[in-house]
């Protein structure tokens, strides 16, 4: 492992180092720092990585640059006819024949979030009509959590603006294993782990509440509780998270992402 590493490439990291081999997963465009983190994987450990990006399915076998594709608007269309076919969220079910068979995964960049797991991505504030702040909107956010097994989400500034109490609207249901089981939808799991500038955090609990998974090496358990806007479960001991190795940061750096693309994702304290 390394000291020479920034906070965004613990978190980069860490969210490829949840990817598996031979899975299917989605994530938009408008989101650098997941795509940085497929490609990490795809360059490491995942190879036979399938996924949907921005609406198409690209296999494998493609040789394609996702940076480029990102970055080159005449690139990304001169791509489209390579990719292995063309979904549009709105037939994503029928598009792997049926609810059962849909991905693996999916990567979500929350702006609000309670300790269930429930994502706020539409709007901040009470009066729906007047919000004070008005987010990017559901997009493929209900559709991720309920029709991918597992959704993975980034939230590189962790704070209590973003880990709150109670979401000021549910935008996506998050893990509770009581609601999902009333829906019909305890295949999928909603949101399992969570990747922050100071930690990770998963719901592997009965309730399905959120837990403090490890800290990282630059963080503190002080500074996880006071940045959360609620209670965690917090195991005793807390692991560490595992530092970035010599070879994922040398991939990560010079193959996956030589431009430095997952740093528009990145506020630094």
């Amino acid at each position: 492992m390394s000291s020479e590493y920034e906070v965004i490439d613990q978190i980069t990291v860490s969210l490829a180092r949840e990817i598996k081999d031979n899975e299917s997963c989605y994530t938009g465009i408008a989101i650098p720092l997941a795509v940085v983190a497929i490609q990490l994987a795809r360059m490491t450990h995942a190879p036979n990585l399938d996924f949907i990006y921005g609406g198409y399915w690209i296999s494998p076998d493609l040789d394609v640059d996702l940076f480029s594709i990102m970055t080159d608007v005449e690139l990304f269309e001169l791509s489209i006819p390579k990719a292995r076919g063309f979904s549009k969220l709105i037939s994503m079910y029928n598009y792997w024949g049926g609810p059962k068979a849909t991905l693996d995964f999916g990567i979500l960049r929350p702006g609000q979030i309670d300790q269930y797991g429930n994502i706020n991505n539409s709007i901040i504030g009470k009066d729906l009509n007047n919000p004070k702040v008005r987010l990017p909107g559901g997009a493929a956010v209900g559709d991720i959590c309920n029709a991918c097994h597992r959704v993975l989400a980034y939230v590189p500034r962790h704070d209590t603006r973003t880990f709150v109490e109670k979401v000021d609207f549910i935008t996506a249901r998050g893990a509770s294993p009581r609601w999902r089981k009333e829906m019909a939808l305890d295949v999928y799991q909603g949101i399992t782990t969570i990747f922050t500038d100071l930690a990770v955090l998963d719901f592997q609990t009965d309730d399905g509440r959120m837990r403090l998974r490890s800290i990282h090496e630059t963080s503190s358990l002080e500074e996880v509780i006071e940045n959360t806007g609620f209670s965690l479960i917090i195991p005793d001991p807390v692991p560490n998270t595992l530092p970035p190795t010599e070879n994922e940061l040398e991939v990560l750096h010079t193959r996956a992402d030589p431009m430095e693309i997952r740093k528009f994702d990145y506020r630094a304290r």
